[in-house]
């Protein structure tokens, strides 16, 4: 075993310390991506999703010859990609790369635009970082449902974050389980998945 100092980068992840702060980030990773994806010279957006566009499994393509078209587009390549970050530092893009990954069997081209346009936004906000301080506050949880979001099924999405030391520790957002009869019912059961994970992290603590 050796001891080779201060940790600086791991997996991806650049770690910083300074004046008892502790910074996570992923602009490398971010930028190795730019380059495999040739969204280098890409324009940047403020979003990693337009709220307004609505993904089915119309979109999707239904004969050889549209597949044939998506053969050699890399969408699932993308999306693995995109799913590490957002594991790892980006919670900012956990909802809209969760969402895309329902697609990865067929994707269409919409879907890939899509993909493409988080790299976009990624561009825009690569030194984003969590940063890590004391604080003296408590475990602190926020949670969010999106009613009947995918055209689809009709269910919901769950969204929740956990802070602790100034920083997201913990974070999630994925399709209900069951689907909501109404918006109090999608906000009950995000408010359930929260309270396991808060559970989970006071005894971890």
């Amino acid at each position: 075993m050796k001891d080779l100092g201060s940790l600086h980068y791991c997996l991806g992840i650049e770690f910083s310390q300074v004046e008892g702060k502790l910074k996570m980030s992923q602009a490398k990773y971010i930028d190795d991506l730019l380059r495999k994806f040739n969204m280098e010279d890409s324009k940047t957006v403020t979003t990693p999703m337009d709220p307004s566009q609505k993904f089915t499994t119309e979109m999707c393509p239904k004969n050889e010859a549209e597949r044939s078209e998506m053969e050699d587009i890399p969408y699932q390549s993308l999306i693995g990609s995109l799913m590490y970050l957002s594991v790892a530092t980006r919670p900012d893009i956990t909802h809209r790369v969760n969402f895309l990954s329902q697609f990865n069997n067929n994707p269409g081209k919409l879907h890939w635009q899509a993909a493409k346009r988080i790299l976009r936004y990624l561009k825009l906000t690569r030194d984003q970082s969590i940063e890590f301080k004391k604080t003296g506050e408590p475990l602190t949880a926020f949670a969010d449902a999106n009613f009947a979001s995918c055209t689809s099924d009709r269910r919901s999405f769950t969204g929740f974050i956990c802070k602790h030391a100034g920083g997201a520790i913990t974070w999630e957002a994925r399709k209900q389980r069951t689907v909501a009869l109404s918006t109090t019912e999608a906000e009950y059961m995000a408010l359930s998945e929260t309270s396991k994970e808060v559970v989970y992290l006071r005894r971890v603590f």
